[in-house]
């Protein structure tokens, strides 16, 4: 999915907010806006969103001296996430569900809404809201018998990890989910607040299936930012599972494999491009071609 126009303004917030939030020196606030600006300016529309992103909190973090500026933020969320499923016996609710695997994915569907790519303003209230209220919504796409059917003929899973908070939720899918088949995908160093292996490790992922990073700090899935060790993982599994906006941004081009793009769409232009209602809970399949 190519950068849009709606994709700017929000580069350019996301920009702002993170500037504000790194220093309260206005030279260095100004410098991080100006840099922002310079590389829209720059902008070749062939791109897409996190690419740029990419660049722009790259610059945030070396001016600013921190090489993760929301590491705060990401630990507080996955606090609030086991908080959420401890208040609302998540746990209990998936085993009791008449169809497990279905309510699983919604959770971790709604989960997506923890992405401070969209508003560092996301309340710990929107969270739970987002929670409670994902087991009567409707899901734009696919099933999730479609998504088993696929998983059981895999025989290697890759599971591409987004947000930190949001991987909480994660794990009541892998849970319903072949284990033995997946392999869960991290950054390789912050961005943002994406999940990275401190992340897998602080809320217990690495006990449940394999986890690697991809050795990129891009959001997002970009190949030329990645390893080598993980793009011949990408290359030898059978089933993508793709977590959040910026995934599906920059893998919905993507032809040679069978992927699910499981996210909330948060934004007009993922909506758009998938063609659903902005709000939706999403679980779009991507057949070989």
């Amino acid at each position: 999915m190519k950068v849009t126009y709606e994709c700017l303004t929000c580069l350019v917030r996301q920009s702002t907010e993170a500037a504000r939030m790194v220093t309260e020196d206005i030279e260095l606030q100004q410098k991080i806006i100006k840099h922002t600006l310079q590389e829209v300016g720059k902008l070749d529309f062939s791109e897409t969103a996190p690419y740029l992103g990419s660049i722009i909190h790259k610059y945030i973090k070396e001016i600013s001296n921190n090489p993760d500026p929301y590491k705060e933020l990401k630990a507080k969320y996955n606090d609030v996430a086991f908080q959420i499923c401890e208040d609302l016996k998540l746990s209990e609710l998936v085993k009791s569900s008449d169809f497990p695997l279905d309510t699983a994915c919604r959770l971790a569907m709604a989960g997506n809404i923890i992405d401070f790519s969209v508003s560092i303003l996301v309340e710990e209230e929107q969270v739970r809201e987002t929670i409670e209220k994902c087991f009567k919504a409707n899901i734009h796409g696919s099933t999730a018998d479609e998504l088993l059917d696929a998983a059981n003929k895999a025989n290697k899973i890759l599971y591409l990890a987004d947000n930190s908070g949001e991987i909480v939720f994660d794990k009541f899918l892998i849970n319903e989910l072949p284990k033995e088949k997946i392999t869960y995908v991290v950054k390789g160093e912050p961005v943002v607040n994406d999940a990275t292996m401190d992340d897998a490790v602080s809320v217990g992922m690495i006990d449940l299936v394999r986890v690697i990073d991809n050795g990129s700090d891009a959001q997002g899935t970009i190949f030329d930012l990645c390893s080598d060790e993980f793009k011949n993982e990408f290359e030898e599994a059978d089933l993508i599972i793709s977590k959040g906006q910026a995934n599906y941004e920059t893998l919905s081009d993507v032809q040679n494999k069978e992927m699910f793009f499981l996210l909330k769409a948060k934004c007009k232009s993922v909506a758009n491009n998938i063609e659903c209602i902005q709000g939706d809970l999403v679980m779009k399949r991507v057949h070989v071609k």
